[in-house]
């Protein structure tokens, strides 16, 4: 029992101070039309995916660099851009070009209701990487995380099927209906 009491502290310290790198991510948020004329396939718009990023670099080191990348997107923010307390909020834009299109089905068709949503779970995959330095030796931790897409119906009256697309700055609660949504690679649709 007198190990363990003593034990237990010694191992918080070592803990503490060991690098460490964690990320969440929200969901990027996407409004589509609604598809009409049989239409199934979308490109996405451009997305944007927030992310809150603990970085620390244990043992007295200093944290060189934070790097995400996300599909081809690559972003680095210098450690010197870095908040020594609490997490760093930032987000990553990715490129329309830098998705496939998908092919919906039961999504945002004629009787679709304005607001429908779908969440397209594990759509694409952060890397972030930390490096930190103290005196002559650096040291890299990576983590990963999987981005989800939030698809939001924004069917109306007064809805074309130009096959534009839009971004919402926020996402909303509303209902879900029963989807099936199959990702599409084809290069042969990627003039949409």
């Amino acid at each position: 029992m007198m190990m363990q009491i003593f034990l237990a502290p010694v191992l918080y310290f070592i803990v503490a101070d060991l690098d460490r790198l964690t990320v969440e991510a929200d969901p990027a948020v996407a409004a589509i039309p609604r598809l009409l004329d049989g239409r199934q396939l979308i490109r996405l718009p451009e997305l944007v995916f927030p992310l809150r990023i603990d970085a620390h670099c244990g043992r007295g080191g200093e944290v060189q660099t934070v790097s995400i990348s996300v599909a081809d997107t690559r972003k680095t923010i210098a450690g010197d851009e870095l908040s020594t307390r609490g997490p760093l909020h930032t987000s990553v834009t990715v490129s329309p070009r830098q998705i496939a299109p998908l092919a919906l089905q039961q999504f945002c068709d004629a009787d679709a209701a304005k607001g429908q949503t779908l969440l397209l779970a594990t759509a694409l995959t952060a890397q972030v990487s930390l490096r930190c330095t103290r005196d002559d030796e650096q040291s890299i931790l990576f983590d990963a995380r999987p981005l989800d897409i939030r698809l939001v119906c924004e069917a109306g009256d007064d809805q074309g099927n130009d096959g534009a697309i839009a971004q919402l700055s926020s996402g909303r609660s509303v209902s879900r209906r029963n989807a099936s949504v199959f990702a599409h690679a084809s290069s042969a649709y990627s003039a949409l």
